[in-house]
Parts: structure tokens; C-alpha cells; sequence
């Protein structure tokens, strides 16, 4: 039987999701549950990695087991035997064909700026940024919408295809917070947190406005900004 399961996870004391060899990802951890749940080697395969120190409120993975369990029993018994930073949210059932990865199709992403200082509570899930020009950016950030060639605003893999199409960023803000959501089909290495250190370097006067437009065209990863920290990209939601 195959299952897709939800998990939301904080992703600072992690070497992000995919297993590691010489550090410790958070795959690693949830296979090590399964194993203990089930005396078996489970395999999960999830939707897309996460980087270092990303968090996800809505990563996805699925996992195949003979094991007939229901969906409450899987969740309970992996969150026993997970860290309090890992947490499966629901598990289930899927078809066979199923595939967390391939069959996707969209994401969503968001990154949080506050406004004041952060506190010893709130450091580790967004990134504070004084004097910024949030008007420059909302004109920037438009420029990214649509379906281009992303290769100046990711660390390029080779063979992996760099186009790909986001259909909305929208810019959500509140007293405390600037929050950026990202909706696209999909995304490559660091290029959400590289579109957002190119908005941030523009909200501080540092770039110009037509700077995304030139990237776009040139896929000169040089005149991108500085790729903005882990801490404040959440993965909030895979579309099926």
C-alpha cells in the first residue's frame, strides 16, 4: 500500500530534508521512526527538498508498506518516536501510481520579514531587516511573476531544466511582518531565497528596480543579491 503523509517541520537544526551522509536531514530522522514503529526499512520520498535551516508547514513525502494501519495510528505512533520539531500532520492512502514529487503540481512558499528586532522567540523564523523600501520591492517583485528562465536566481544543477513558471507572489503585510508568498509549478536550489536577498538588496537601495528584468534575460547570477537567509523560508503547502 502506498501512503502520502503531511509533515511540518522547524528546519534550523537540520542539514535540510534530503538524507545526509555527513549530517543529519530530516529524512533521516523520519526513516529512523518508521524503523522503530515498524521493525522495517521504509523508504519515503518527498515532494522536493528543503534546504539547510528551511522550515515547512506543508512538506509531503509518501512511503509504501504492506502494513495495513490506519491514517491516526500512523501519525500517532510516528510523532511518538519523532523530535518535538518533527511533526507528521496527517497521513493517507493514496494510489499505487502516486508519486509526492511527480505528481505535484504546485508549491507554495513563503518568506517572513519582521519589522522590529527579533526576540529570542521569534529569531529563529524570520529575518529582521530595519530602513527597507517596501514600495521598490512590490514593483520588483512583479517582474518575477509569469514563466522565464530562473538560472541567474538558483544554484544551477546540471541537467535540471531552469524554467519554470510562478503564477502569483503576493506580498501580505501586518503591525510586525512583511510576508512573501511564492506560488509556482515548482522551483529550483536556493531560488526563492535568491529572488528575495535580489528584493531585499532593491528594498535597501542597493539595486535597482530593473535589476530582476536584466537577471531574467542575461541568467547572470552575479548581478543577483545575496542569497537571503534560511531561517525566514517556510515550504507552506504542496498542490496536488
Amino acid at each position: 500500500m502506498r501512503y502520502l503523509a503531511t509533515v511540518a517541520y522547524d528546519g534550523l537544526n537540520y542539514n535540510g530534508f534530503q538524507r545526509q551522509i555527513n549530517g543529519i536531514g530530516i529524512q533521516n530522522i523520519i526513516e529512523k521512526a518508521f524503523r522503530l514503529m515498524t521493525q522495517t526499512e521504509i523508504q519515503i520520498h518527498s515532494a522536493g527538498r528543503t534546504d539547510k535551516g528551511v522550515h515547512a508547514l506543508g512538506q509531503t513525502f509518501h512511503f509504501d508498506s504492506p502494513l495495513d494501519i490506519d491514517p491516526q495510528t500512523w501519525v500517532r505512533a510516528l510523532n511518538d518516536r519523532l523530535p518535538s520539531d518533527i511533526r507528521i500532520l496527517k497521513v493517507k492512502q493514496v494510489a499505487h501510481n502516486f508519486h509526492a514529487r511527480h505528481s505535484a503540481k504546485s508549491k507554495v512558499y513563503k518568506y517572513v520579514i519582521a519589522k522590529q528586532p527579533s526576540t529570542p522567540f521569534t529569531a529563529r523564523y524570520e529575518v529582521y531587516i530595519k530602513n527597507m523600501d517596501i514600495e521598490r520591492m512590490k514593483i520588483a517583485l512583479k517582474d518575477l511573476e509569469g514563466t522565464h528562465d530562473f538560472k541567474g536566481f538558483c544554484q544551477y544543477v546540471k541537467g535540471k531544466p531552469t524554467m519554470k513558471t510562478i503564477h502569483e507572489i503576493t506580498l501580505k503585510e501586518t503591525k510586525t511582518h512583511y510576508t512573501f508568498i511564492f506560488h509556482g509549478n515548482s522551483f529550483l536550489k536556493y531560488m526563492v531565497r535568491s529572488m528575495m536577498g535580489t528584493l531585499i538588496e532593491i528594498g535597501l537601495n542597493r539595486l535597482d528596480v530593473s535589476i530582476i528584468k536584466e537577471i531574467l534575460e542575461t541568467q547572470n547570477r552575479k548581478l543577483a543579491g545575496k542569497t537571503a537567509e534560511a531561517k525566514g523560508l517556510f515550504l507552506v503547502k504542496i498542490n496536488y
